[in-house]
C-alpha cells in the first residue's frame, strides 16, 4: 500500500506487533505507525479524507461498522476484510440473510463484495471464510429519513419480530392497514420481505403521525 499512496496511517492495538511494523517500515517517510485501538481513534484528527484498508478482527465487526458510520465524513470509502457470514448480512437484500444490520448499512453506504478469501489463505488459519468488501458512503442519501433515530428503532423493531406480520410490529395506531397498503407494503408481509426504501418511507409516514398524537 505505502506504495501506491502518499501517505499510510497504521493503526495497532497490539503493543508487540505495533513495534515490529514500526521497525520494519522505519525507512518509509510516508508511513506512520500508530499504537491505538481503531475503535477509539478520532480519525478527526488527521484532517484529510481518507481512504480505509482493514483486515478486520470477527470479533469486533459490528462494531467496527458502526465506528465507520459515525466517522463517515471524514472517509472517502473503504476496502475491508470481513468473516463471509457476516459480510452476506452487509449486502443482503430481501432474503433469510437480510437484517437490522443490512437496512443499517444500505442506508448510508453502498456496499459490494469484490471476493471470497478462503480460511487456509489465513495464517493462523480461522474456522470460517472470509470476503473482502468495497463500502463507499453515499453523498447524498438516496432515502432520507425524517428522524434517523426513529427509522432505526423502527427497523429493530420490526426484525426483533422477524416471524410476525409487519402490522403486529408497528405501533398502536388507528388504520395501520389502510397506511401500509398506501405505501404499497403487504401488511402480511414480514420484516425481511421490505425493501430499505420502504422502510424509509413508513418511518417518515409513522413519524409524522406519532408527532400530531
Amino acid at each position: 500500500l505505502a506504495k501506491k499512496v502518499k501517505f499510510l496511517y497504521a493503526i495497532e492495538v497490539d503493543f508487540r506487533l505495533f513495534n515490529l511494523l514500526k521497525e520494519k517500515f522505519s525507512s518509509f517517510s510516508n508511513i506512520e505507525v500508530i499504537y491505538k485501538d481503531i475503535l477509539e481513534f478520532p480519525l478527526s484528527e488527521l484532517n484529510k479524507k481518507l481512504v480505509i484498508f482493514a483486515n478486520t478482527p470477527f470479533q469486533i465487526s459490528t462494531s467496527l461498522i458502526k465506528y465507520l458510520i459515525k466517522n463517515r465524513s471524514f472517509i472517502k470509502k473503504c476496502f475491508l476484510t470481513f468473516q463471509k457470514e457476516f459480510t452476506q448480512k452487509l449486502i443482503a437484500k430481501e432474503s433469510k440473510d437480510y437484517t437490522f444490520l443490512s437496512c443499517y448499512i444500505q442506508y448510508y453506504a453502498k456496499v459490494e463484495k469484490l471476493f471470497d478469501i478462503p480460511r487456509k489463505a489465513f495464517s493462523p488459519s480461522p474456522k470460517v471464510d472470509a470476503s473482502f468488501i468495497h463500502l463507499e458512503f453515499y453523498l447524498s442519501l438516496p432515502y432520507k429519513a425524517e428522524n434517523e433515530s426513529f427509522l432505526f428503532r423502527l427497523i429493530r423493531r420490526a426484525f426483533c419480530k422477524r416471524r410476525k406480520k409487519i402490522i403486529n410490529a408497528l405501533p398502536v395506531l388507528k388504520n395501520k392497514e389502510d397506511l401500509l397498503s398506501s405505501l404499497n407494503i403487504n401488511s402480511q408481509a414480514r420484516a425481511e420481505q421490505i425493501t430499505l426504501q420502504k422502510y424509509v418511507f413508513l418511518a417518515n409516514e409513522l413519524y409524522k403521525k406519532t408527532k400530531l398524537v
